[in-house]
């Protein structure tokens, strides 16, 4: 039996049936609006414990991880408040301070954030495919806070328990300015752990010749959406979407969900700031 066309079925109904039908559908709509913009503010501050030998040397450590903010003050502030609560050691942003297509706003907020970061740990900064856009404002940002940008640059860092630990930033891989070889060493020369600093995690298949141990990214925002009934994030720009993975055995890779959101709208993905541990 031939379907009718869904147009013609809808024309053929009574205007009783017709206005029924398109409120409902302006009800849906609005009804998922709100439950993804609230869905947006929900803010998780996870702890994921690492296996022994991700950073082989570094002893025991906490890293809080957070990234794409997306011009979002309101929920900068809440990350702020959980990393500040926590007390890391060490503070990473991994890039996507601002959205390309918007306005910065006035950058007060950002500033004052990130100098109540760098207040409590050392903190570290890279840039992400957006920030690219609005380059000068958000290197403006860094320096006024006292959060060093590593930009294809490197340092060693010395770790609570006195070892030292070799941080790598790089340059956003989808604006093709990443050089690990100005800022890294091949294969089995590196002495010292290495933290590596990738705003996306699909760059990790240029790197494999270099030497790293643990990457941190963000980019994919846990695709914004996954599974209510498994909670795994649905994300089609990276196959490492959100989450702690194994690369090449040996390597391991964790990627943020990030705490910002395009279009403020975020389902069963809720945003958070990462307490990455590793015991003695």
């Amino acid at each position: 039996m031939k379907r009718p066309h869904p147009i013609k079925w809808f024309r053929r109904q009574s205007k009783k049936v017709r206005y029924s039908l398109l409120a409902l559908t302006v009800l849906c709509g609005w009804g998922v609006t709100l439950f993804g913009e609230y869905s947006a503010k929900q803010l998780q501050c996870n702890t994921i414990t690492l296996p022994p030998d991700t950073l082989p040397g570094a002893g025991a450590l906490r890293i809080a991880f957070f990234s794409d903010v997306h011009n979002n003050p309101e929920i900068f502030e809440q990350a702020v408040s959980a990393i500040i609560k926590a007390r890391p050691d060490l503070i990473i942003f991994g890039g996507d301070m601002v959205t390309a297509e918007h306005r910065f706003r006035r950058t007060r907020w950002a500033v004052e954030g990130f100098r109540r970061l760098a207040d409590t740990a050392p903190c570290y900064a890279i840039l992400g495919n957006h920030d690219y856009e609005k380059l000068e404002q958000v290197e403006r940002v860094f320096s006024t806070a006292g959060v060093r940008l590593l930009r294809n640059d490197s340092l060693d860092w010395k770790t609570p328990s006195g070892t030292m630990l070799r941080i790598v930033g790089l340059g956003d891989y989808n604006e093709g300015d990443e050089a690990p070889a100005r800022c890294m060493k091949v294969q089995n020369e590196e002495s010292a752990p290495v933290l590596l600093l990738s705003h996306d995690p699909e760059s990790r298949w240029l790197l494999q010749q270099f030497d790293w141990d643990f990457m941190l990214s963000g980019h994919t925002h846990g695709g914004q959406i996954g599974n209510p009934f498994t909670g795994k994030a649905i994300s089609f720009r990276s196959s490492m979407p959100a989450g702690l993975f194994e690369f090449e055995g040996h390597r391991r890779v964790f990627v943020t969900r990030g705490v910002g959101a395009i279009y403020d709208m975020r389902f069963f993905c809720p945003p958070e700031v990462s307490i990455i541990e590793q015991k003695s």
